[in-house]
């Protein structure tokens, strides 16, 4: 009995050493491969070490992030350029850059203030002045003067009186002789008319109808104005002259209406207040 009991022992024995020694070769094989993965670490030894924090290429939310910052730095830019492109246009706006323009050309005006058309061709005229053209500086001076010049006046004229130009004008209806008359425009605040342009002229012998006394005195055989002013541009008409007054005959030719008579005589007389 004793001897079989013996090999049964040394069967268990050859048996513990030989699970010893497996054990002792698992755990030498998982050492080297430890070791191994040590000396050629790979990306998946760092994403175990690390297994809170993923890779970049597996973060899409990294890549969304940039594109939005992109996308802000373009609409940004985009801003700025329509910022810049609407102050312009304001700029423009309040300031626009043009040409200086003026109505009617420089042969135009020439020929309108030299008055040598007939009242169709001035009509026909003044509508080619309506057409707006660029012309030079000079004209639209020229034509700025002109037309201040002929602007109503900053003043009133009274019942009764004629406004043209800068002076207003009284008609009478009573007759006097030419120092009577002189003294009764005085007592207007006004005196008798002077004459300077055709436009007065023409106005005046338009508007009246009958003879009037004007400001017009021959002195040592010169005419002269009440205002002290020699005669210049004269309308006499054909007849003789026999006195030293000048009248004034309405609805005659304007070229043409001045005649004289003595100053003695009574006739209606035309007033003049401003110059």
């Amino acid at each position: 009995m004793e001897m079989q009991e013996i090999p049964q022992e040394e069967e268990r024995v050859v048996e513990v050493d030989e699970s010893q020694r497996m054990l002792e070769t698992s755990v030498e094989e998982a050492e080297s491969t430890i070791y191994s993965k040590l000396k050629s670490p790979s990306e998946d030894i760092y994403a175990e070490a690390s297994p809170g924090q993923p890779c970049a290429r597996d973060r899409p939310d990294l890549q969304v992030l940039g594109n939005v910052g992109l996308y802000r730095a373009v609409c940004l830019l985009l801003s700025v350029i329509c910022l810049v492109l609407l102050l312009i246009i304001i700029i423009l706006c309040v300031f626009p850059s043009q040409p200086q323009v003026c109505h009617g050309t420089e042969k135009g005006i020439e020929a309108k203030e030299k008055g040598s058309v007939t009242e169709k061709g001035i009509e026909a005229k003044e509508e080619r002045f309506q057409s707006t053209e660029v012309c030079s500086l000079q004209t639209c001076q020229a034509q700025y003067f002109q037309q201040q010049s002929q602007a109503p006046a900053c003043h009133k004229c009274d019942e009764g009186w004629l406004h043209f130009e800068s002076s207003c004008y009284f008609l009478s209806r009573d007759r006097m002789n030419w120092d009577e008359s002189r003294d009764e425009c005085k007592k207007r605040g006004a005196d008798l008319a002077v004459i300077t342009n055709k436009t007065v002229q023409t106005f005046l012998t338009k508007k009246g109808n009958l003879m009037y006394w004007i400001g017009l005195r021959q002195r040592t055989r010169n005419w002269v104005w009440v205002n002290n002013t020699a005669l210049g541009q004269s309308y006499w008409s054909g007849s003789n002259r026999q006195g030293d007054c000048g009248l004034l005959t309405g609805r005659d030719p304007p070229e043409r209406s001045w005649s004289s008579t003595s100053c003695d005589d009574y006739s209606f007389y035309i007033c003049q207040r401003g110059h």
